[in-house]
């Protein structure tokens, strides 16, 4: 059982919701006396560090997730982004628009030094992840602030692998989750179950 989930009033967790909200959910939520997160993977360092900051100075010493994505960012090369331009350019052209006015990247972060930083600064009592874990030094560095460290696990194949390699809380997550699943390991869609399903074979799988 998580320390952090026993020690609270209602045991009861807050999805942390990339670009659907921001500090005001998590701070609402942990007055209440549930679990607040924040969504980390929608900021760069300065917004990062603005946010904790936030949570800090309003949320005080009430507990709160901070999520991320253990993802690599993808890249492309120039001939990729040549042939998607080629075909949009009439849409472009319509709007005034060039490939230059559109951001680069997924609109993820991912979990890098700057990221690594703001956690050793601001120490949250829970950092999560979603598709897996970040590099061992890395999540070594975030387990020596006292942090809980969760993550998404969508097959039992997963939920052992996280607890292999460091998680301390697992989170099952299944086909009810649609597209927001941190599928990981195997791509595989016939690997995917429903919840409650899921839900009686980790424990199987990881009994601690």
């Amino acid at each position: 059982m998580s320390r952090i989930l026993s020690s609270l009033r209602y045991p009861l967790i807050q999805a942390p919701m990339a670009f659907a909200h921001d500090t005001e959910l998590p701070l609402a939520v942990g007055k209440t006396g549930a679990l607040g997160s924040l969504a980390g993977a929608m900021y760069d360092a300065v917004g990062l560090e603005k946010a904790l900051a936030r949570m800090k100075q309003e949320g005080g010493e009430r507990p709160y997730n901070l999520n991320f994505f253990a993802h690599r960012t993808p890249s492309a090369e120039r001939a990729q982004y040549d042939a998607w331009f080629a075909v949009l350019r009439p849409y472009f052209e319509a709007y005034g628009l060039t490939e230059n006015d559109i951001p680069s990247g997924g609109g993820r972060q991912p979990f890098d030094a700057d990221a690594l930083a703001c956690v050793e600064r601001y120490r949250p009592p829970v950092v999560s992840f979603h598709f897996g874990l970040p590099a061992p030094e890395y999540l070594q560095r975030v387990k020596a602030t006292g942090a809980e460290v969760w993550s998404s696990a969508t097959t039992v194949e997963e939920a052992v692998w996280l607890e292999q390699n460091g998680a301390d809380v697992v989170i099952a997550q299944a086909w009810e989750a649609g597209g927001h699943r941190g599928w990981f390991l195997n791509r595989n869609p016939d690997s995917q179950s429903g919840l409650f399903a899921l839900l009686p074979a980790r424990p199987c799988a990881c009994p601690s």
